[in-house]
């Protein structure tokens, strides 16, 4: 006959498994967040970053479209006068500010922040500056996003660091 072969693992054993465990996975986003910070990610030559956001037939006027930019929550805006883009990361605490077409404004529903939607302005609630705006092009149909229209600014505003 052949021998059973009986494997047991007491209390203080599956303890120690556990707790190895959870420092294994604790060490491993440490080295991660270490590699992130010595290598970071590098952008186009350039500082920009081309992003296709939508077709003209998509954002008819008077509509509005998220994207992300950069690592960053962006809205694009198709104004009577144009097309517009901004960063959508309110500028206050962080929030995602949207369009809000009812009141022609682009609106963060954290704290009832509201900006101008063709020049990114504050109008009214806490955000202490504007969202920053975005260069788009318009080419053979489509909306591109093409860089942040002033990267020294969008370094300025903590909520949106490595985007610029």
């Amino acid at each position: 006959m052949a021998d059973k072969i009986t494997l047991t693992i007491t209390r203080r054993k599956l303890t120690e498994i556990l707790i190895g465990l959870v420092a294994l996975f604790l060490a491993s986003g440490l080295v991660a967040a270490l590699l992130k910070y010595l290598w970071p990610q590098t952008q186009a030559a350039g500082g920009t970053s081309e992003v296709k956001i939508a077709t003209v037939d998509e954002v008819p006027t008077g509509s509005a479209k998220k994207f992300t930019f950069n690592t960053k929550a962006a809205v694009l805006l198709h104004t009577p006068a144009g097309f517009r883009a901004f960063g959508a990361v309110c500028t206050h605490l962080g929030c995602i500010a949207y369009w809000k077409p009812d009141e022609n404004v682009i609106y963060c529903p954290c704290h009832i922040g509201k900006y101008d939607p063709n020049t990114g302005a504050v109008l009214s609630g806490p955000p202490p500056s504007p969202l920053p705006a975005i260069n788009i092009a318009v080419r053979e149909g489509a909306v591109y996003a093409l860089s942040w229209k002033d990267p020294n600014y969008v370094k300025s505003i903590s909520f949106y660091a490595g985007a610029a």
